[in-house]
Protein backbone atom coordinates (compact mmCIF):
# COMPACT_ATOMS: atom_id res chain seq x y z
CA UNK A 1 0.00 0.00 0.00
CA UNK A 2 0.79 3.30 -0.40
CA UNK A 3 1.19 5.70 2.15
CA UNK A 4 2.20 8.92 0.29
CA UNK A 5 3.01 11.67 2.61
CA UNK A 6 1.53 10.09 5.77
CA UNK A 7 4.00 9.17 8.58
CA UNK A 8 3.16 5.62 8.94
CA UNK A 9 5.72 2.93 7.16
CA UNK A 10 4.09 0.50 4.83
CA UNK A 11 5.42 -2.94 4.09
CA UNK A 12 8.50 -2.31 1.51
CA UNK A 13 9.91 -0.10 4.08
CA UNK A 14 9.41 -2.37 7.12
CA UNK A 15 10.97 -4.59 4.84
CA UNK A 16 13.91 -2.80 3.72
CA UNK A 17 14.60 -0.87 7.47
CA UNK A 18 14.55 -4.98 8.50
CA UNK A 19 17.19 -5.99 6.16
CA UNK A 20 19.24 -2.83 6.72
CA UNK A 21 19.99 -3.31 10.27
CA UNK A 22 20.37 -6.84 10.21
CA UNK A 23 23.17 -6.83 7.50
CA UNK A 24 24.50 -3.85 9.42
CA UNK A 25 24.29 -5.73 12.80
CA UNK A 26 26.11 -8.61 10.89
CA UNK A 27 28.44 -6.54 9.39
CA UNK A 28 30.02 -4.74 12.22
CA UNK A 29 30.08 -7.84 14.80
CA UNK A 30 31.96 -9.33 11.79
CA UNK A 31 34.38 -5.94 12.31
CA UNK A 32 33.78 -4.39 8.57
CA UNK A 33 33.12 -1.09 9.57
CA UNK A 34 33.12 0.69 6.35
CA UNK A 35 31.07 -1.52 4.38
CA UNK A 36 28.55 -1.61 7.89
CA UNK A 37 28.83 2.34 7.13
CA UNK A 38 28.03 2.56 3.38
CA UNK A 39 24.89 -0.08 3.61
CA UNK A 40 23.75 2.55 6.37
CA UNK A 41 23.95 5.90 4.68
CA UNK A 42 23.17 4.43 1.28
CA UNK A 43 19.81 2.30 2.51
CA UNK A 44 18.97 5.69 4.66
CA UNK A 45 19.60 8.20 1.31
CA UNK A 46 17.59 5.41 -0.70
CA UNK A 47 14.82 5.28 1.99
CA UNK A 48 14.29 9.04 2.11
CA UNK A 49 14.13 8.63 -1.91
CA UNK A 50 11.38 5.90 -2.03
CA UNK A 51 9.09 8.01 0.29
CA UNK A 52 9.75 11.25 -2.09
CA UNK A 53 8.87 9.06 -5.21
CA UNK A 54 5.94 7.42 -3.61
CA UNK A 55 4.17 11.28 -2.62
CA UNK A 56 4.79 11.67 -6.61
CA UNK A 57 2.73 8.04 -7.15
CA UNK A 58 0.01 9.16 -4.74
CA UNK A 59 -0.62 12.70 -6.47
CA UNK A 60 -1.59 13.78 -3.26
CA UNK A 61 -1.97 17.39 -5.04
CA UNK A 62 -4.61 16.24 -7.24
CA UNK A 63 -2.50 16.53 -11.08
CA UNK A 64 -4.85 15.43 -13.87
CA UNK A 65 -2.80 11.97 -15.11
CA UNK A 66 -0.46 13.91 -17.49
CA UNK A 67 1.34 16.20 -15.30
CA UNK A 68 1.17 13.10 -12.23
CA UNK A 69 2.92 11.07 -14.54
CA UNK A 70 5.64 13.99 -15.78
CA UNK A 71 6.19 14.23 -12.13
CA UNK A 72 6.87 10.77 -11.47
CA UNK A 73 9.05 10.60 -14.06
CA UNK A 74 11.19 13.80 -13.29
CA UNK A 75 11.40 12.58 -9.95
CA UNK A 76 12.57 9.32 -11.40
CA UNK A 77 15.33 10.45 -13.06
CA UNK A 78 16.44 12.79 -10.02
CA UNK A 79 16.49 10.09 -7.79
CA UNK A 80 18.62 7.72 -10.57
CA UNK A 81 21.34 10.92 -10.67
CA UNK A 82 21.37 11.31 -7.18
CA UNK A 83 21.89 7.26 -6.52
CA UNK A 84 24.37 7.10 -9.29
CA UNK A 85 26.13 9.60 -7.97
CA UNK A 86 26.35 8.27 -4.64
CA UNK A 87 27.82 5.05 -5.47
CA UNK A 88 30.14 7.28 -7.86
CA UNK A 89 31.46 9.11 -5.18
CA UNK A 90 31.43 6.03 -2.55
CA UNK A 91 34.64 5.13 -4.62
CA UNK A 92 36.75 7.81 -2.13
CA UNK A 93 35.52 5.48 0.43
CA UNK A 94 37.44 2.52 0.31
CA UNK A 95 36.21 -0.66 -1.58
CA UNK A 96 34.29 -2.07 1.49
CA UNK A 97 32.53 1.43 1.62
CA UNK A 98 31.77 0.98 -2.00
CA UNK A 99 30.45 -2.89 -1.85
CA UNK A 100 28.18 -1.30 1.44
CA UNK A 101 26.58 1.53 -0.72
CA UNK A 102 25.96 -1.01 -3.16
CA UNK A 103 24.23 -3.33 -0.81
CA UNK A 104 22.51 -0.64 0.72
CA UNK A 105 20.92 0.47 -2.93
CA UNK A 106 20.29 -2.99 -3.21
CA UNK A 107 17.98 -4.16 -0.45
CA UNK A 108 14.68 -1.85 -2.10
CA UNK A 109 15.16 -3.96 -5.49
CA UNK A 110 15.85 -7.36 -2.67
CA UNK A 111 12.37 -5.97 -0.68
CA UNK A 112 10.64 -5.70 -4.15
CA UNK A 113 12.01 -9.37 -4.81
CA UNK A 114 10.92 -10.34 -1.79
CA UNK A 115 7.63 -9.28 -2.17
CA UNK A 116 6.72 -10.66 -5.70
CA UNK A 117 7.88 -14.52 -4.86
CA UNK A 118 5.62 -14.24 -1.77
CA UNK A 119 2.24 -12.59 -3.66
CA UNK A 120 3.49 -15.68 -6.54
CA UNK A 121 3.35 -18.27 -3.76
CA UNK A 122 0.39 -17.11 -1.82
CA UNK A 123 -1.69 -17.01 -5.57
CA UNK A 124 -0.34 -20.45 -6.17
CA UNK A 125 1.84 -19.61 -8.64
CA UNK A 126 -1.17 -18.88 -10.58
CA UNK A 127 -0.47 -15.17 -12.58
Amino acid sequence: MVTGGGKKMNNTEKMMLFLAVGIIIVALSLGYRPYALGVALASFVAWLLYRWQMIAVANLDGLPPRKATNRLIIRSLIRMLILFSLLGLSILGGVPFLFGVMTGLFLQVATYMGQSVYIYFRKGGAA
